[in-house]
């Protein structure tokens, strides 16, 4: 990838090793964590001193989380540019250079494919736009997905704090230029408050009479400022043909939902052979619901069990009070059972960062796992008994 001012970032894909090494060596957790990567950056990229601070700098706005935090809705590619938008504004970085390191750490945790290669999701957001991250690059610098599933849901996660003129490091001109190095010191840390988008939160109101207006009507938004216009991402097809698994599962979508959304492709996430996102839902109880196809019940299984713990989601009770599910409640997860519809299947409850309502279920027969978001608890429990979700 090349930054706005043509140089070329990680030509030969030493950044890239080293941040799969940390990964390997630490966990995920180490992109989380500055002092690790400043060390690795320390050891292996001394002659890379532009990528170690982009790369340091991600780790200090904890970047996993702030991916995590928007994938639900924007998919992953969506949720890249979301991330590399915000970083670069909160970093005055330039676009494609935190784009690059943004979708770096995606790759080094799994979120993207080795390559690149996976199809991108094209979602048009609600809300005020949002500067297209990679734009500033050459062509194809983007970041795939179009930036936004729903204005504004992230109301509740702050944006990283700017860092002060004296710790503000590579600026929109200055990546690799050795003058940046000086400025790494004391970058102040950021974004510490955006967890995963379902990470449990402290509080919900679960009984609140009314859901928030159209400015939080999603779970996850694009952030401040999240861009308009879709980009390209530089290593993925912009562009792939619905395969037949997605197709069957386009099948098990209801008309009440198809009607709203297109329900565009969005990967293979958890195991998936196909999932759809269905996004600015009304009258539903959900705002965006997004379907998983599994080949198999154990896949399945693996599939929910992956979704729930990469949320860091820890079940604290039953979602039932006397074997009926009668509100929803905070960190809580249930098989269940339905004479009419015939359906079995799982169902966990908790809340997004931002303090809006989660329910992961899924359909045991017809192996599909279905993430809802929403504004208001008590609707959105009360849209899921129904059970009509889902095509029987």
């Amino acid at each position: 990838m090349t930054e706005g001012t043509g140089h070329v970032i990680d030509p030969d894909g030493d950044a890239r090793r080293a941040v799969l090494e940390a990964v390997a060596e630490h966990g995920p957790e180490a992109l989380s964590d500055a002092t690790i990567m400043d060390n690795l950056c320390r050891n292996q990229l001394a002659a890379l001193p532009g990528e170690a601070i982009l790369i340091v700098s991600a780790a200090r706005a904890d970047v996993p989380a702030l991916l995590r935090d928007k994938i639900p809705e924007l998919g992953n590619y969506g949720a890249i540019q979301s991330v590399a938008a915000t970083l670069a504004r909160a970093s005055d970085l330039d676009n494609a250079a935190s784009l690059w390191v943004v979708r770096e750490f995606a790759r080094a945790l799994g979120m993207i494919a080795p390559g690149g290669t996976q199809p991108v999701p094209r979602i048009v957001p609600d809300g005020p736009a949002a500067g297209a991250a990679g734009a500033g690059g050459s062509a194809g610098a983007g970041a795939g997905a179009g930036a936004g599933a729903g204005a504004g849901a992230g109301a509740g996660v702050p944006p990283p704090a700017r860092a002060s003129s004296r710790s503000r490091v590579l600026t929109r001109n200055t990546i690799g230029v050795a003058a940046a190095i000086a400025l790494v010191a004391g970058y102040l840390g950021v974004a510490a408050a955006a967890h995963l988008s379902p990470f449990p939160a402290e509080t919900l109101a679960a009984n609140s009479s009314h859901s928030p207006g159209a400015g939080t009507s999603t779970g996850v938004s694009t952030g401040p400022g999240a861009g308009t216009s879709p980009a390209a991402s530089p290593d993925a097809s912009p562009d792939v043909s619905p395969t037949s698994d997605y197709q069957i599962l386009l099948s098990k979508i209801p008309g009440a939902v198809r009607s709203q959304s297109d329900c565009p492709f969005a990967g293979t996430d958890f195991g998936a052979t196909a999932a759809s996102q269905c996004a600015r839902l009304s009258g539903l109880g959900a705002t965006t619901i997004v379907y998983y196809l599994y080949p198999s019940p154990a896949a399945l299984t693996s599939g929910i069990s992956s979704l729930l713990s990469s949320a860091h989601f820890h079940k604290r009770q039953e979602c039932t009070t006397g074997g009926e599910f009668t509100e929803f409640l905070i960190n809580c997860q249930s098989d269940f059972r339905s004479q009419t519809p015939s359906m079995t299947g799982t169902i966990a409850e908790y809340p997004n960062s931002s303090n809006q309502p989660i329910i992961v279920t899924s359909d045991d027969h017809q192996n599909v796992m279905v993430v809802m978001v929403g504004t208001n608890a008590r609707d959105l429990l009360a849209y899921w008994k129904q059970l009509n979700w889902i095509v029987p």
